[in-house]
């Protein structure tokens, strides 16, 4: 048996604090191994790196596993790096424990070997780490020496095997009190082809189904054992093409669980009696997977939805009174003045929803982004992507595309641009006990401020 420490080093709360799900689905399988395993969170705790490095000597471990969940915050208007603070974490570790130290999770999977080398970590952990990081551990507990320091799953758990049966309670009492959400997958993988996206890099091409039961189940456990009142269903897209996420919702009213939720969906044709049943069911929130705001962008972006679809879906939800919010980047494959121009007045025509902007692309190592760079020129093939890189179209400068959606978005407290400037009140909003996304508090301000231009044009007429 091992004693094993396992830190989520994420440290972004942006737009909401996210539960370290994938630490405690390790956590849960190395448990199931028979190891001793505790769990830290930098979200939580407030030590220093330094204070941090000298509780965790303290703690003795055999093992520690730094789970690196984000690499920079894929803003390229206040573009933040993480990595130097990772690497300053290891640094302080080292000098008090000698263990060996392995690197895990999302942002990891991304870069395996640049982090492993530049972090100096021992092991590495790619993609799921159920079952890699506890062969590693195992072989560790065992006295062998490891000649690879890379580990990967032999392959992927299938829907059944990536249930989280726990939560660490003291975690999850900090997210929910600090506004945050529990989360749960129902499924793990993407089909779709976003230029842009590396799900499908980290959790395959196919979706991998958990079955109904077994979701909700979990759901069920998260309200009746942490008192979970509000979910997040962390699927890359909840709305299949197969309808099982309908599914989820007819077995949420069956059995009456009435808790909020919210997931990222896909537009596409969807009728009045699936929202309405996805409202009965409990959703609150959508974050919806537009990206772009024109035909010609969609198609550039490797969307398969069209700009129509967009639009039909928000008027749906937006009647059935659900608070959804479309995250659009501008200046990606295809973009142009006209396409900027016409995306805007797109986007002024959406109604009962948040819309937040971005400028550039994040490059991530094997997506269609990626490719299109190198044959560009943008970057050189084997250049390094782990310091943020943005792919811009040269067809549009980056200050016409700045003032143009400043001056479309100026007047309205629903448009948000550049990103993150309200991000102190959302923030607010959950420390007073708002949960999750708060579209619709966005939304009622922004309502009150059209009512109140349009009111005083009446009176000034």
């Amino acid at each position: 048996m091992a004693k094993i420490l396992l830190i989520s080093c994420n440290v972004t709360e942006e737009p909401y604090p996210v539960y370290p799900l994938g630490v405690s689905a390790v956590a849960a399988a190395a448990r199931r191994r028979g190891h001793q395993v505790a769990v830290w969170d930098l979200l939580v705790r407030s030590e220093s790196n330094r204070e941090l490095a000298k509780a965790v000597g303290a703690e003795g471990p055999d093992v520690i596993g730094l789970s690196l969940r984000n690499i920079d915050n894929v803003d390229s208007m206040r573009s933040e790096f993480y990595a130097d603070r990772y690497e300053e974490i290891v640094r302080e570790l080292r000098e008090e424990v000698s263990c060996p130290i392995v690197l895990g999770g999302a942002g990891y999977s991304l870069f395996p070997s640049e982090l492993l080398e530049a972090l100096r970590a021992d092991f590495g952990v790619v993609g799921e780490g159920e079952r890699a990081f506890c062969d590693l551990v195992d072989a560790l507990a065992d006295g062998r020496s490891p000649e690879r320091r890379i580990w990967t799953a032999p392959d992927l758990l299938d829907g059944e095997g990536f249930a989280v049966p726990e939560r660490e309670e003291a975690l999850a009492s900090h997210y929910l009190r600090e506004g945050g959400m529990l989360n749960v997958q129902t499924k793990r993988g993407c089909p779709h082809r976003c230029a842009y996206c590396a799900y499908p890099c980290l959790e395959g091409r196919a979706y991998r189904f958990r079955s109904t039961v077994d979701a909700v189940d979990e759901v069920e456990m998260l309200r009746d054992r942490y008192g979970a009142d509000y979910i997040a269903f962390s699927d890359s897209v909840f709305n299949d093409a197969e309808g099982r996420y309908l599914e989820i919702a007819e077995e949420l009213v069956r059995r009456e669980i009435a808790i909020p939720w919210m997931a990222f969906f896909r537009p596409q044709r969807f009728r009045r009696e699936e929202v309405a049943l996805l409202k009965l069911a409990g959703l609150a929130g959508v974050e919806w997977g537009t990206d772009c705001s024109t035909d010609a962008t969609l198609g550039a972006m490797g969307k398969d939805f069209t700009w129509g679809e967009v639009e039909a879906s928000n008027r749906l939800f937006a009647l059935a009174g659900i608070p959804n919010a479309h995250f659009i980047m501008f200046g990606g494959p295809g973009e142009t003045e006209d396409t900027a121009r016409e995306g805007l007045a797109n986007i002024e025509r959406l109604e009962g929803c948040v819309v937040f902007a971005f400028r550039g692309v994040r490059i991530l190592p094997g997506t269609g982004i990626h490719r299109r760079a190198v044959e560009e020129g943008v970057v050189a093939g084997g250049e390094s992507l782990l310091e943020p890189r943005f792919y811009h179209s040269p067809e549009v400068t980056e200050d016409c595309l700045d003032a143009a959606i400043a001056n479309s978005f100026a007047p309205r407290r629903d448009r948000i641009y550049p990103p993150g400037q309200d991000m102190e009140r959302i923030q607010v909003f959950h420390r007073m006990g708002r949960r999750g996304p708060i579209w619709d508090l966005l939304l009622a301000n922004g309502r009150k401020e059209r009512k109140g231009r349009r009111d005083a044009a009446r009176a000034i007429s």
